[in-house]
């Protein structure tokens, strides 16, 4: 696909995210009794308004969303569907932990879709996925790991760091590691504990 085209494809699932991102905030009922389920830092996310209520009306969870940033000239987002225990350890150490066989991130706007899936009941995985985050990276970084694993997931690039897959996390955590890499949670899915 030539760049241009590759732009326009960028373009579309950028407004396509964004779009629903409006009407979900547009339907959105307070979070009531769910707060108290939500996560210190998720809590903490909302009260300085980078994510926002996206709780819709008779849901069993508590739902959190950011729209997509826009990648400084380059750079590229990238991003991740995870569970507490890796949300959780990359809040505290700013690097992703070297627990997880494949640890896909996913390329652009079509990535942020396919990450959303996992939250949604689109797609499974057993890390019970709670999160998606948003990873914004140099373009020669991604490029280097894609030359040494990729593969196309519902249209979207994927691309292993674990050690069953392109085994290149220790280039991606170096990246954050030195603040060329940053990262933001931008959609955060709180199960509600049912009585």
């Amino acid at each position: 696909m030539n760049n241009n085209n590759s732009n326009k494809e960028e373009e579309k699932y950028y407004k396509e995210n964004e779009k629903e991102f409006q009407k979900a905030l547009e339907r959105a009922v307070p979070i009531g009794k769910g707060l108290k389920h939500l996560l210190t830092h998720e809590r903490e996310l909302m009260e300085s308004g980078e994510l926002k209520n996206i709780t819709h009306k008779g849901s069993s969870s508590v739902w959190l969303e950011a729209s997509s940033s826009i990648a400084p000239p380059g750079m590229v987002n990238v991003y991740r569907p995870m569970g507490d225990i890796e949300v959780q350890y990359l809040v505290e150490n700013k690097l992703l932990p070297d627990t997880q066989p494949y640890q896909a991130i996913i390329e652009g706007s079509c990535g942020r879709a396919y990450a959303n899936k996992y939250l949604t009941g689109k797609k499974w995985t057993d890390t019970n996925p709670s999160t998606v985050v948003e990873f914004t990276c140099p373009i020669d970084l991604i490029e280097k790991i894609k030359s040494i694993q990729t593969k196309i997931e519902d249209g979207a690039i994927s691309m292993g760091l674990g050690n069953k897959a392109g085994n290149t996390l220790h280039y991606f955590n170096d990246s954050l590691r030195d603040s060329k890499s940053t990262f933001r949670i931008v959609k955060v899915k709180r199960q509600i504990p049912q009585k």
